[in-house]
Parts: structure tokens; sequence; C-alpha cells
């Protein structure tokens, strides 16, 4: 039977997992190998080697040919179609890391997470990034109590965030990424016999997304960690929700917070309104016009924290104000959505707080996957077992937000 390039990179894995054994076996009892030990590890090194060079083969095979069919693996193998990544728990990658043993697709999935980030350390049990992205819910045991569902990490984490489906979201990135930034593009009349150019080529920048490293702490008991899909769906919900909000109130404080993404709220642009009334909103819109932004597509999104919107609302009163739309079951304001938060602006000394963002200027990534720890002493006398998760993050905001015409201005009252 046709075997893939899976199935050959695995008989691989297996013959040098077995070269290893006997390797360890002799040198931990402090010899060389025996006749039969040599014999093994001699057959496991031709086993190896044949299935090196029949991968090769494989793969040059199907170049030449231009096949469709691609080789199966799990770094270009359909997550959606893939059972095997719809079936993967993350219990299963706590259990690993409690028992110090990582087994059949734990530790594939292991492999895959160290592969795709070369540089990073796990100090556990990596999940891959392509395991947290894209999940579908599988069939239910009649003992199962719903719900159930286990879906994508990235979806639940994106969801969790007030900036969730407003910024721009990219997850699984590798290493610091570089986004070009487009400050002016130099547009000019010349003359028909070719004299004459434009006065300015246009100005081109560019921000960097690099990782910053977020831990989370759970306790967990050993009967939690082998229960069924409903306790992992509900770890996944608590796990992201816990992460989504540390890190978007370190976005919309009112200062950088350490280790953290610098605050995007912190270095917006300050719009000098020190009051909450609904003018202000149309004085807003056309700080962020003069931008040259474009609401059709640039996603404006009004910010404002509890006490903002109902000072909003009262302001309102019944009738609502002159020439002011408001769409409560749309969750819009004069037509431009808006959110509510009490990350927005937490530590600053005012009350009110508001702002309207470009959404489509603000970039947040993952990086990689997750690296799962298990503590099984710091709460052993409780019969509980520290849960360590270690995700990478970060977030900024192009174009300039400090002075006027940025994608970011605020109203302090």
């Amino acid at each position: 039977m046709k075997k893939t390039t899976k199935q050959l990179r695995d008989s691989k894995q297996a013959a040098l997992d077995s070269m290893q054994n006997l390797i360890n076996t002799a040198e931990s009892e402090d010899r060389n190998l025996s006749m039969d030990e040599q014999n093994a590890f001699n057959e496991a090194e031709k086993t190896a080697t044949d299935m090196t060079e029949r991968v090769e083969r494989l793969e040059r095979s199907l170049q030449l040919t231009k096949t469709a069919v691609t080789p199966v693996s799990f770094s270009t193998q359909s997550i959606k179609e893939d059972k095997d990544v719809q079936a993967f728990r993350f219990t299963d990658a706590a259990i690993a890391a409690y028992n110090g043993t990582m087994e059949g697709q734990v530790r594939e999935f292991h492999q895959e997470a160290q592969n795709e980030n070369k540089g990073r350390l796990f100090r556990g049990v990596g999940i891959p990034s392509f395991a947290l992205e894209q999940r579908s819910t599988l069939p239910t045991g009649a003992a199962e109590v719903r719900p159930t569902d286990v879906g994508s990490f990235i979806d639940q984490l994106e969801a969790n965030l007030v900036l969730g489906g407003v910024a721009n979201f990219y997850s699984g990135l590798s290493a610091d990424r570089k986004f070009p930034i487009v400050d002016s593009v130099a547009t000019s009349w010349v003359s028909e016999d070719g004299t004459g150019e434009p006065s300015s080529a246009g100005a081109l920048s560019n921000i960097t997304l690099s990782p910053k490293k977020m831990i989370s702490v759970v306790s967990m008991s050993a009967e939690m960690m082998v229960q069924n899909r409903s306790a992992e769906a509900n770890l996944q919900r608590n796990m992201t929700a816990s992460i989504a909000a540390t890190w978007e109130k370190a976005l919309l404080a009112d200062a950088d917070v350490s280790n953290a993404p610098a605050s995007l709220w912190a270095d917006a642009y300050d719009s000098g309104i020190t009051t909450m009334v609904l003018d202000d909103l149309f004085t807003l819109e056309q700080q962020l016009l003069d931008g040259n932004f474009n609401p059709a597509n640039s996603k404006f999104t009004y910010l404002f924290n509890p006490l903002a919107i109902s000072t909003l609302k009262a302001a309102m009163g019944n009738e609502g104000g002159a020439n002011f739309q408001v769409f409560d079951n749309n969750k819009t304001l004069n037509q431009i959505p808006y959110k509510v938060t009490s990350a927005l602006g937490n530590g600053a000394t005012e009350t009110k707080l508001g702002a309207l963002v470009t959404g489509s200027n603000i970039h947040m990534a993952t990086f990689g996957g997750l690296d799962i720890i298990s503590d099984r002493y710091t709460d052993a006398a409780k019969g509980l077992s520290r849960l360590v998760i270690v995700n990478l993050v970060d977030a900024k905001m192009s174009r300039n937000t400090g002075s006027a015409g940025g994608s970011f201005v605020k109203i302090s009252n």
C-alpha cells in the first residue's frame, strides 16, 4: 500500500527513537552495545536512511508531475478536514506536561510547534498555531453535559477582545514582523511635453510587531484533566477570556504597563474636549476625518468606558440629540459602531473617557502557539496541579496617533 510522506516520516522517527533508546540504555549502564543491540541499531539506522530516501523521492515525484495532491502532513493538510486536529484537546497537553511524557499526537504537535518557531524555547508542551486557529466540533457522548462545543482558540480569543473584529488580527507569527505603512502618496499635474515632475516621492514607513510574553496560571485537579469535552470547552473559554482581558487592559491603559505592549490609549491624540456631550462626538469625527481617513473602509469605532456611555445616553434623553442617530439594537452611534469597556483609560484620574479609532490601523498578533507547563509541587498539599500557559502577543497602531490627523483621538473628562 502506498504510503504518504507523513507515514514515511513517522517510520523514520520510530527508527531514530529506537536507535536513541539503545544508546541511552547502554550509556546508563556504562557499557558498549551488545551484539544483539548493535544489530538492532544497524537495522534501525538502515530503516531511517531508507525512509529519508523514500520521502525525498516521493516529494520529487510530486513536484515533477505537478500533481494537485500534496504530501499529507500537519503543516500542509486542511485543518478543517484533519480529524486529528479536530480531536486535539488542551487537557491532553496538560496531562503530558503533568506526567512529563509526550506520546502520539501530543508529541507530534509539540514538534510542529518547535518547527514553526525555531527560535522559541519551549519549557513544557508546545501547541502549534494551526491547532489554535480552526477547530470543528465533534459529536458528544451521552454522558457529556452540553454545551460541549470546543471552538477555535484564536476565534474565542478575538471574540473576547473589545477590539476583536475591529483591528487587524494576525495569528501564528514566528518572529518580529514588519508591516509597511504608506504615510503619503505624491500626486500632481505635469506638462504634456514631459517637463515638470511631482514635488515629492511620497513616504513609506513601517511598524514592527515583537512578541511580549504573557503567562496565565490556573489550578487544576487530576480529575479535571481527564474529564470530557465539556470541561475542555470551559477551560478554553476561561483561558481566552483571561488572556484577552489582560492584553486589552494593557493596550487601553492610561500609561504603559511594564513588559506589555505599549498602550494605544496613552499614545492617542488628545482632542482637547473636556465635556461629554453629543456635539463632542461630531468633533471627534471631524478630527479623525482631517487625517484623510475614509469612514467606509477605515472601520471607525467608538470606544467608551461605562460612565461615558451612561453620560451620553442621559444627554440624549428620550428623543435623542438633533441630527444624532442612535441604533441601540445595532450598537451604533451616528451610524458608527461603539463598544464599551472598563479597560479604557484604566489608571486615569478622569472618570468619563471616550475615543474614536480607525480599526484598520490597529494591528494585533499572536506569535506561534502556546507553551503548556505543569507545576505539580506548589499546590500539591491541596491535591492540585498548577497549569502554566505561556503566550506571546503584541499590538501597535499604524499612522501617527500622537498628533492631529492620527488614527486614534480621545476625550478625557
